[in-house]
């Protein structure tokens, strides 16, 4: 694959991952999965075949430091957005400034925050979806339901391209309730939206140009003060500017040139502590252990202690994480709500120094 560059979205709240997540140090910096942080994960599987320097990340201004200290590419490649603004300017952003590189390239677009483990699959993968996209297409990734997940949007398939591995798209799902899911599950017509973007970078600002002209009218304004003394207050002039919407919503629901590739590599979206369940090994009784941890007729329990012990005692399906200054407890079931508890903290004003 020639003139390919990386770009990972790395600009998320990780807010589900409370209290390890934090606004200086969302999940994506975190070493939720291994001893490595999230993001250097993405980027060593990015590295199996996309040169380090044309590896790039996207993420806001107050995290620049903490990912330059990751040493994990060189410093001018974090992209720093001055506001989050979603993932249709962040993609934006970064088309603008690849297209300054090589108006020719082409852009894999990553998530910082996913689990993918078969790295030799996902490339081989990649490599049928950059066939398309050199046809103009807009390449997505979806991933084969293998549970009723209700934290994930779903994409319906359409027409069949080639062999079982490209498809045209017949619509876009909202993350369902449980019903639902299992009737997508059911179905076999239905993949996980992995949120995994493949095309050339002239493609995907066409499509910006034609749905959201607003947004491309700025970056083309922008465009003008590239690698001059006034890119910075230019780059504030366009996040000011432009409104938060998602290359979902904004782009993929809506064009006509998309094509979905089966993914055939192991995925997983890491939304919540659940997800630890599918990416760290458990003990006899089926909890999941993290620092120092001690279970005494205990099961199916989730523990991450970062600072200090947790001891439990005939507990089971319980979530506990301990940090320095907060601690979570809750039931696995529940983890979804996470965002309601923010919401809560949120609300009183003392407490907010613990987001």
């Amino acid at each position: 694959m020639k003139n390919i560059f990386g770009i990972i979205l790395a600009g998320g709240k990780g807010e589900r991952f409370w209290p390890m997540s934090r606004g200086k140090r969302p999940k994506q910096l975190l070493p939720i999965i291994s001893n490595k942080t999230m993001l250097e994960e993405t980027v060593l599987r990015l590295e199996e075949f996309i040169s380090n320097k044309d590896v790039f990340v996207v993420g806001t201004e107050h995290l620049k430091g903490p990912i330059s200290e990751l040493h994990c590419m060189p410093e001018e490649n974090v992209l720093s957005e001055p506001l989050g603004k979603n993932t249709a300017l962040a993609i934006g952003y970064a088309a603008i400034k690849m297209k300054q590189l090589d108006p020719d390239s082409v852009m894999l677009v990553c998530p910082a925050d996913h689990s993918i483990k078969t790295i030799e699959q996902f490339k081989k993968t990649v490599e049928i979806g950059y066939e398309y996209a050199l046809k103009g297409n807009l390449i997505t990734f979806g991933i084969p339901p293998t549970r009723p997940e209700v934290g994930y949007g779903y994409i319906e398939l359409g027409d069949i391209i080639e062999d079982d591995n490209v498809y045209n798209i017949k619509s876009f799902k909202e993350k369902p309730n449980l019903k639902v899911a299992n009737s997508y599950l059911k179905s076999g017509n239905t993949l996980w939206n992995s949120g995994i973007f493949l095309w050339r970078t002239k493609d995907i600002l066409i499509a910006l140009s034609k749905y959201l002209p607003e947004m491309y009218k700025n970056l083309q304004e922008f465009e003008n003060h590239i690698n001059t003394s006034s890119e910075r207050d230019a780059l504030f002039k366009l996040y000011n500017r432009c409104k938060a919407i998602s290359i979902d919503f904004g782009v993929m629901e809506q064009a006509d040139n998309i094509v979905i590739v089966k993914a055939h590599f192991s995925w997983d979206d890491v939304g919540n502590w659940n997800a630890l369940e599918r990416s760290r090994e458990a003990d006899k009784n089926n909890n999941i252990c993290s620092g120092e941890v001690i279970n005494v007729n205990s099961s199916n329990n989730i523990v991450y202690s970062e600072q200090g012990i947790i001891a439990t005692l005939g507990v089971e399906d319980l979530v506990i994480v301990r940090t320095d200054d907060a601690t979570l407890v809750c039931n696995k079931r529940d983890t979804a709500q996470m965002k309601k508890l923010i919401e809560k903290i949120n609300e009183n004003k003392e407490l907010k120094k613990y987001l």
